[in-house]
C-alpha cells in the first residue's frame, strides 16, 4: 500500500466523532554503506610464487543527504505544512512565539536575522503581517501563501479551508524546490500525500455540512468565515455585529449555542451567550504555536476534524448518511 493510501485509510471515517489519528511527517532515513575489502595474501609451501593479492570489492557509499535548508514561516498553520511537505531536507523556524497571536506580528533583531539568512520565507501575505512581508520582501526566496491560492485576502485563515490548504502545500513544495532542487523528489511527495489526506477532510466536511438544518453559527471573529461560505453557511462575528444584535440573532433564529476561538478574546462571545441563554462551545482557528514544553500537540488533521465535529450538533446536521 501507499503512502497516500495508507494516510487515507487512517483518515476513513466511520463515525462522525472526533479524530484522535497524528498524521507522520515525511521522514528521510540516512542510510551509510560500510564494506570493507579484505586483501588476501597466499602463502607458498615451496611455491614458486605466492598468489598474488586479490582487489578488495567495496561497496559504493550512499550519497550524503544535503543539509536541511532553513525556512522560515510566518504562523503556526505554515509551520506544520512546511515541515509535512519538506520532512527532513527542511528545518522550520516560526517567527510567531508560542502563545503569541501571529496576525500584526512585530519582528525584533533576532527575528530578522533569521529572515535575512533563511534560504526561503513563507509568509501569510495580503497585509496580516505587515512587518513580516516588509522584511521578507529582500529575503533569498520568499512565498506569500494566501495569494498563491485565493484571490480572496480578507478572512485570512485560509487552513481553515483544507481544499485551500492542499493548494498551499503544492505552492509551498515549489517555493522548497526553487530553494534546494535536489530534493525535488522529496517535497513533490510530501505535497502530495498532505493533497490526498486533505481531500479526504474536504470530503468529510462536504457529507457533513450539506445536510444540516441550521446555516448560521457564531464566533469571537470571522476567522471561520472563508470555510463557512464554502458550505453555504454563515460565520457571524461577535466582533463585527456587535454583541446585542449577536444575542438577539441567536435568539430569534434559535441557535443552540456560540463559540469561542482558542487565543481570541473572549468577552463579547461570553457577554452573547449569557445574554441568549446558550452554552458557550469552542473551536480552534489553529493560530497559536504550541509550548514547545508540552505533549505534543494535535495535527493539523486531528484540529480540523475536531472543529467539524464541534460544528455538527449546533447545526443539526444529518450524520447518518441516509440511513
Amino acid at each position: 500500500m501507499g503512502v497516500a493510501s495508507a494516510m487515507l485509510g487512517q483518515m476513513h471515517r466511520l463515525s462522525k466523532g472526533p479524530r484522535l489519528w497524528r498524521a507522520p511527517l515525511s521522514v528521510v532515513s540516512l542510510v551509510s554503506v560500510l564494506a570493507a575489502g579484505a586483501g588476501l595474501a597466499g602463502c607458498g609451501g615451496g611455491s614458486p610464487a605466492s598468489t598474488p593479492p586479490t582487489r578488495s570489492a567495496t561497496a559504493p557509499t550512499a550519497k550524503p543527504r544535503p543539509t536541511p535548508i532553513e525556512v522560515v514561516v510566518s504562523a503556526y498553520p505554515l509551520a506544520q505544512l512546511t515541515s509535512y511537505v519538506g520532512g527532513a531536507a527542511v528545518h522550520v523556524v516560526d517567527l510567531a512565539p508560542p502563545g503569541t497571536q501571529p496576525q500584526g506580528l512585530s519582528l525584533g533583531a533576532a527575528q530578522r536575522a533569521e529572515v535575512e539568512h533563511a534560504a526561503l520565507v513563507i509568509d501569510v501575505g495580503d497585509g496580516y503581517q505587515p512587518e513580516v512581508e516588509s522584511a521578507a520582501s529582500s529575503a533569498r526566496r520568499h512565498l506569500s501563501a494566501l495569494p498563491a491560492v485565493s484571490k480572496q485576502a480578507q478572512p485570512y485563515e485560509f487552513w481553515l479551508n483544507p481544499y485551500l490548504m492542499a493548494d498551499a502545500g503544492t505552492a509551498i513544495a515549489g517555493a522548497l524546490a526553487g530553494a534546494e532542487p535536489a530534493e525535488r523528489s522529496v517535497f513533490q511527495d510530501g505535497s502530495r500525500n498532505f493533497a490526498a489526506v486533505a481531500n479526504s477532510i474536504e470530503s468529510d466536511f462536504v457529507s457533513t455540512l450539506t445536510d444540516c438544518t441550521i446555516s448560521k453559527f457564531v464566533t469571537s471573529d470571522n476567522a471561520f468565515e472563508r470555510m463557512a461560505s464554502s458550505f453555504d453557511l454563515t460565520d457571524v462575528a461577535v466582533d463585527k455585529t456587535g454583541v446585542a444584535k449577536t444575542a438577539a440573532l441567536v435568539r430569534t433564529s434559535s441557535l443552540p449555542g456560540v463559540f469561542s476561538e482558542i487565543g481570541v478574546p473572549s468577552g463579547q462571545i461570553q457577554q452573547v451567550a449569557t445574554s441568549a441563554g446558550v452554552p458557550l462551545k469552542s473551536l480552534d482557528p489553529m493560530e497559536l504555536a504550541p509550548s514547545p514544553t508540552g505533549s505534543a500537540p494535535p495535527t493539523y488533521f486531528a484540529v480540523m476534524e475536531n472543529n467539524l465535529t464541534a460544528l455538527e450538533g449546533p447545526l443539526a446536521c444529518d450524520t447518518t448518511g441516509g440511513i
